[in-house]
């Protein structure tokens, strides 16, 4: 049997295509790769429309059988071809596309469905999801990512709890922005802070010009980059006015006041504009001062950091909406403010990082004075590299509003790493008090993702965020006071993901699904 596959990004391009549309799905069809390896001959293909339909004639010839794995969203999956074509897609809101806009039908995923005839997906939830649109007949399954096998090596080092010596972390490519590096303290504490940090990211941007780039490059960057970036600036800002007008006061009654200062309010009548002070008043000379109104230049260059005390990673693409950075900062900020051994580690996705980067300084700025370490990263990490984020890890941290199977949770729990989670979407599959400590949350009505209406046609989750704060509590105490339920926590974690997101478990699923008999005893 030959299985055709493809997804958009391919390995050569990673690198460089993080946090673009669906570049997650060529993650997928890596780990997918060595099952799939072993249930018939795996043939890539880069061009779909071109490749797949000569590629099935060839096996049809030969009397083999074929399918074409398209690991893509139904309405960005071919459907047309002679080949069977299943899309391998991920989803994380409460029901499936129903309907189409702009003259694509293929946007009603029902419509992209009924010609493929099957699907498969990676958790129990949109399997449901899929049989209320299709009937309950329908051939779709649940097969997570096999992750939990490529981290065997992993798993027999010695030692779950990173407590004893720091560990380092290299980037061979990236930037790292560090609440306790000298150089980004001033700009994130002290009252003078906010003033600071505007007047450098100002300078930075009349100042900045990519590098190692062509001029005609470097403008498509910029012009690229605008759509997004307004949009985001816009939910910023009014997230920002929240932060600020609720939540703080919320979280520090007794300061309240100093923050509502006009000087620390949002300018959120011109979404385009960076924040600043409101009637702003003229900044303390940086010569007075001595203190430097440049950033840190943030150019990719090889660059390292040691992690030590309890360590609480996220990875996530910092544009994407649903992976709520803001709560999971502020959180941290608020449950870890006297406590200088824990520390948050943000591993950004993205090969757009500066603006998110300085978004996440102007949170921080916002924050009253914190003694946690909050450590930023940018670089594609692999190998041994990423190990040993892995292994310097405590607890990973997930608040998002929905995962549509959420890799990076499931690695480090393959790693025997707890987690800090809501148990939502296709956590539902395996996060519970076992492994995890979760977070309350309660469903919010939401457009679909790729939908340009922004048309409220289905739910997300919410997250409470009291009790992601008390998690944070919890966690740390379960490592310092109680470090045999630790070590149960990550014994369960590696369990339950071996249940969930091996490649035992994958290919038992698939060769049902895909009808491949086992092969015969020698």
């Amino acid at each position: 049997m030959k299985v055709i596959v493809y997804s958009q990004v391919t390995a050569a391009r990673i690198a460089t295509s993080m946090g673009l549309p669906e570049y997650s799905y060529y993650f997928v069809l890596r780990d997918f790769l060595p099952v799939l390896r072993e249930l018939g001959e795996v043939l890539v293909v880069e061009d779909p429309a071109t490749q797949v339909d000569a590629l099935y004639d060839e096996a049809v010839a030969q009397g083999e059988r074929c399918w074409f794995l398209s690991f893509s969203p139904p309405q960005k999956t071919l459907f047309d071809l002679r080949c069977p074509t299943i899309p391998v897609f991920a989803w994380e809101f409460y029901g499936i596309p129903n309907e189409f806009w702009l003259d694509e039908p293929w946007q009603d995923w029902r419509y992209v469905l009924g010609h493929c005839g099957r699907a498969i997906t990676h958790s129990r939830l949109i399997v449901d999801m899929v049989r209320r649109e299709m009937g309950e007949t329908f051939p779709v399954i649940s097969v997570p990512s096999p992750v939990w096998d490529k981290f065997e090596r992993l798993r027999q080092q010695p030692g779950s709890l990173p407590l004893n010596r720091p560990v380092k972390v290299h980037l061979p490519s990236g930037v790292i922005a560090d609440s306790s590096d000298p150089q980004v303290r001033p700009y994130i504490s002290g009252e003078q802070a906010m003033n600071h940090l505007m007047q450098a990211i100002r300078q930075f941007d009349r100042t900045f010009s990519p590098r190692d780039q062509s001029q005609e490059a470097a403008t498509q960057v910029a012009v690229d980059r605008l759509p997004r970036q307004s949009a985001y600036r816009i939910t910023r800002r009014y997230l920002g006015e929240w932060y600020l007008r609720v939540l703080r006061p919320m979280m520090f009654p007794q300061g309240a006041k100093q923050f509502l200062d006009p000087q620390m309010q949002l300018v959120v009548d011109d979404p385009d504009r960076r924040p600043e002070p409101r009637n702003p008043v003229e900044p303390r000379k940086a010569e007075a001062s001595g203190l430097s109104v440049r950033m840190p230049d943030w150019q990719p260059a090889s660059v390292s950091t040691e992690l030590s005390g309890v360590v609480f990673t996220a990875l996530f693409n910092p544009y994407d909406g649903r992976k709520n950075w803001a709560d999971m900062l502020t959180a941290f900020c608020a449950a870890f403010r006297d406590t200088p051994d824990a520390t948050l580690v943000f591993k950004l996705g993205h090969t757009e990082y500066l603006s998110a980067m300085q978004e996440m300084l102007i949170w921080l700025a916002r924050m009253p004075v914190f003694q946690c370490r909050i450590v930023i990263m940018h670089g594609y990490l692999e190998g041994s590299e990423f190990d040993e984020l892995i292994r310097a890890t405590a607890f990973t941290v997930n608040a998002s509003h929905g995962e549509g199977q959420c890799l990076p949770l499931m690695e480090f729990m393959s790693c025997g790493k707890p987690a800090i989670a809501p148990r939502h979407s296709a956590m539902l599959d395996y996060i519970d008090e076992e492994v995890a400590f979760v977070v309350d949350s309660w469903l919010d009505a939401t457009a679909w993702s790729h939908d340009p209406r922004l048309a409220y046609r289905t739910l997300r989750h919410q997250i409470d965020w009291s009790s992601l704060k008390q998690a944070y509590l919890d966690a740390y105490a379960c490592v310092r006071h109680d470090p045999e339920r630790y070590q149960r926590m990550s014994a369960a974690a590696i369990t339950r993901m071996q249940g969930h997101c091996s490649r035992a478990v994958a290919k038992e699923r698939l060769a049902a699904f895909l009808d491949i008999p086992e092969p015969q005893a020698q």
